[in-house]
């Protein structure tokens, strides 16, 4: 394969420590001309050397792995790669893990007994900057939205279930935006780079359904969320 091929390709990198799961996986995205594994990490340590090597730009990531909760690397990726979008994978009920994973801003949460076209869709979904969600997850994405104490979450879990709320750090985020403040004052506001603002900004663009900034100050404020006044 050309290097001009692989360029055209959405790179993923799954991170699951069960060998069934992982080939079957990589055989049917392997079936996906737009789509290359670039590796497997079967722990914490070895997806973050595989996040630095390759830089994938969409990580399977499973809740359970050896070393660690896949909970606890999302805060580390991010760090580490901020536009990279992450899909949680559980073959559990994951009403424990939900709102956390929410909160940590992961893109997208799907059932490990999902289809090849739900995986897929999955993928595509959120490396077009939208989210995703297995309709396996939506009975307990309800009631984690519910629990936030967040008017926007809340308004959102009541419409429908199933859209993403903003995460803490997009709330932060949101609220400096609604101040007036730019991405580089924001960005020292919160000590985060103006590259992670960015990524955030456009999160919240995409979770509150508009294409600018000020479209995302008036949805905000539409929600009845005070803070920033």
């Amino acid at each position: 394969m050309s290097d001009q091929e692989k360029a055209g390709k959405t790179k993923i990198l799954l991170v699951d420590d069960h060998t069934l799961f992982t080939q079957g996986t990589v055989a049917l995205l392997s079936s996906e001309a737009d789509l290359e594994v670039v590796g497997i990490a079967r722990d914490g340590g070895e997806c973050l050397a595989l996040l630095e090597a390759e830089r994938p730009e969409v990580i399977l990531l499973d809740i359970h792995l050896p070393d660690c909760l896949g909970i606890g690397l999302i805060d580390l990726i991010k760090a580490r790669q901020p536009s990279t979008k992450i899909i949680m994978l559980t073959g559990l009920n994951p009403r424990g893990y939900l709102k956390d994973s929410l909160q940590k801003g992961v893109h997208g949460f799907l059932m490990k007994e999902c289809n090849k076209k739900e995986l897929i869709e999955a993928i595509f979904t959120v490396k077009q900057g939208k989210d995703y969600f297995s309709k396996g997850v939506a009975p307990f994405l309800k009631s984690a939205c519910l629990g936030c104490d967040s008017p926007v979450r809340s308004s959102v879990a009541q419409s429908n279930g199933v859209a993403m709320p903003l995460s803490t750090r997009e709330e932060e985020v949101m609220n400096l935006m609604a101040k007036g403040l730019s991405d580089r004052e924001i960005s020292s506001a919160l000590g985060i780079t103006v590259r992670t603002v960015k990524h955030h900004t456009g999160n919240i663009r995409s979770k509150l359904g508009v294409k600018s900034r000020s479209k995302a100050i008036a949805a905000w404020g539409h929600e009845g969320n005070g803070d920033y006044e």
